[in-house]
């Protein structure tokens, strides 16, 4: 029982865990976990079945887009995510913004915009706590393509990112928000491996900064600030993002 409680409580770790630069397609996916490091205890898949970025009422849909994968020292306190070889551990797929930049949803030439989500520093910027809840805090930035936008247009840099705090408990958020809830997902046990499904992590407590880099010498930033209300102060944003989750012993 000790150690199924365990195994659990590192799922909650990986479900709060999901910015990246290349999904999966499969679950689960070890692809890459780093057995051979003596440090890790066990390999790791995060990936998100559906959930949304919210910014002042701007909502962009997450999908399947964001996975995390690597393993896990379960022996450090606190824990340690050791990325996937060869990665930073965080994969995600490009998301469409909906209506692009003029807000539009017609096909029209240099309009379509697609985000990735990054992490804004190493995977060791990520900070793990265990109070009521376990809670995973991370540095986001948010990567816009667009031709117009040019190669360097990012809400959010590595000075100055998004701070999100996720969590499958209750959120405290400033006013206007109110508090929302995770919930935690289905148990799929096995012989060698444990899943929980349906597993959602919560945050509305953060801000989101203003656009840089976009277009030459930034002059299209207040086009993307307008189009996206950027900045946007803590409280008028949130996040919800359901995983599915699998972990396996080495």
């Amino acid at each position: 029982m000790a150690m199924h409680k365990r195994l659990v409580a590192l799922l909650v770790v990986g479900a709060s865990l999901i910015f990246a630069s290349s999904a999966s397609a499969a679950f689960p996916n070890y692809t890459g976990c780093p057995r051979e490091n003596p440090e890790v205890t066990t390999c790791i898949d995060v990936q998100s079945v559906t959930g949304s970025l919210e910014i002042k009422g701007f909502t962009v849909p997450l999908g399947e887009s964001l996975e995390i994968r690597g393993g896990i020292n379960g022996a450090a306190s606190p824990w340690r995510f050791i990325p996937a070889v060869g990665t930073n551990g965080f994969f995600s797929r490009a998301i469409r913004i909906p209506g692009g930049i003029l807000g539009i949803e017609f096909p029209i030439p240099g309009n379509a915009v697609l985000a990735i989500a990054e992490l804004a520093g190493p995977a060791s910027s990520i900070q793990m706590s265990l109070e009521e809840n376990l809670v995973v805090s991370l540095p986001v930035k948010v990567h816009l393509e667009n031709p117009i936008l040019g190669s360097n247009c990012y809400i959010g840099t590595n000075s100055n990112p998004s701070r999100i705090n996720l969590t499958t408990g209750t959120t405290s958020p400033p006013p206007p928000n109110t508090p929302i809830s995770g919930r935690i997902g289905t148990v799929r046990p096995g012989e060698e491996e444990l899943q929980l499904l349906g597993y959602t992590s919560v945050d509305n407590a953060f801000a989101v900064p203003g656009a840089t880099g976009c277009g030459l010498l930034g002059i299209a930033n207040p086009l993307v600030n307008l189009r996206l209300q950027l900045p946007s102060a803590a409280g008028n944003n949130a996040m919800i993002v359901t995983n599915n989750i699998a972990l396996r012993g080495v």
